[in-house]
């Protein structure tokens, strides 16, 4: 009886595995090549590195009491495996970042949408972006249930939306996770807010690195269909070319996975209001990281530095 409650549970979880990857890679969750990348001729050249773009957007957006008309609560994140496969490097964005005369990176993204915000990362971070992901905060809220919640780091004791957060680890569910990625602290132009933000992504590489996915195919399955509920993603991102960039991923060592913000200064105007800049040292330097053989070495500096 118990080899034959295994083998039905099995067939249950191979059923919902096939479900989920249907949904995943059904036309409608694909974004068009036209509406999702920039014009080939001013994009960088392929080479064998993967990268992924992930935007996960807020509804119940807690930034600067912002009206969701803005994506100043999304998180936006890449992660890119270069071609030797034997680093990953996460990077994630301040929406607030000024990019030119007075915009914001969130306030370009949401006039230029996708082609544009691909424009933008791989003009100052000059990485070809293969793949781009849009998720709502609650589906990926749900995919942090399944995995048992996080444990994130706060640099920063607050409150917001009725949730107390702690300086230190706090240990969140997909809501409070949610909570802590959209709210914005302090009166730093969203600087701890992207912080929160690095905290939760690195927690969730982690948690999906080690959550035991693939010992577990109820599990895998459950995650899966999470992501698939509301995802919107590019054609050539299947669950093939997923499991693959997944694959890479699991197969590094935790050392070998580095999660920082972009580099930015932050200025203060004489109105009282701060003003975000990447940073004009350390992100040439990171760009020239990315496109050489130190990437490790860099990211590695960049995380004892705080980024």
């Amino acid at each position: 009886m118990a080899k034959l409650t295994k083998m039905v549970s099995a067939i249950g979880s191979l059923k919902d595995l096939n479900a989920a990857r249907a949904e995943f890679d059904d036309a409608s969750k694909t974004i068009p090549a036209e509406a999702a990348f920039p014009p080939a001729d001013i994009r960088p050249a392929a080479d064998d590195s993967r990268t992924l773009m992930l935007r996960v957007t807020n509804p119940g957006n807690l930034a600067e009491a912002t009206p969701k008309t803005s994506s100043q609560g999304d998180t936006f994140a890449v992660i890119h495996v270069p071609a030797s496969g034997d680093f990953a490097a996460g990077l994630v964005l301040n929406p607030s970042t000024q990019i030119e005369a007075g915009q914001t990176f969130a306030t370009i993204a949401d006039e230029g949408g996708w082609p544009v915000i691909v424009a933008m990362v791989e003009e100052f971070l000059g990485i070809r972006i293969d793949h781009i992901a849009q998720l709502e905060s609650d589906a990926l809220g749900r995919v942090i249930d399944e995995l048992g919640g996080l444990q994130i780091y706060s640099r920063a004791e607050f409150s917001a939306d009725g949730t107390d957060f702690v300086e230190g680890t706090n240990n969140l569910d997909g809501a409070t996770s949610a909570i802590f990625t959209a709210a914005d602290p302090v009166d730093d132009a969203g600087q701890t807010r992207t912080r929160n933000q690095r905290a939760v992504v690195r927690a969730l590489v982690q948690g999906l690195k080690s959550g035991g996915l693939v010992k577990d195919p109820n599990k895998g399955a459950a995650v899966l269909g999470h992501f698939a509920s509301s995802i919107q993603h590019n054609a050539e991102l299947s669950t093939g070319e997923l499991v693959k960039i997944a694959n890479g991923l699991r197969s590094l060592q935790s050392d070998d996975i580095a999660m920082v913000t972009v580099p930015t200064n932050s200025r203060r105007e004489e109105d009282g209001t701060v003003v975000i800049d990447f940073d004009p040292e350390a992100t040439p330097a990171l760009k020239n990281a990315l496109a050489g053989t130190d990437l490790a070495e860099f990211f590695r500096y960049l995380v004892s530095l705080g980024y």
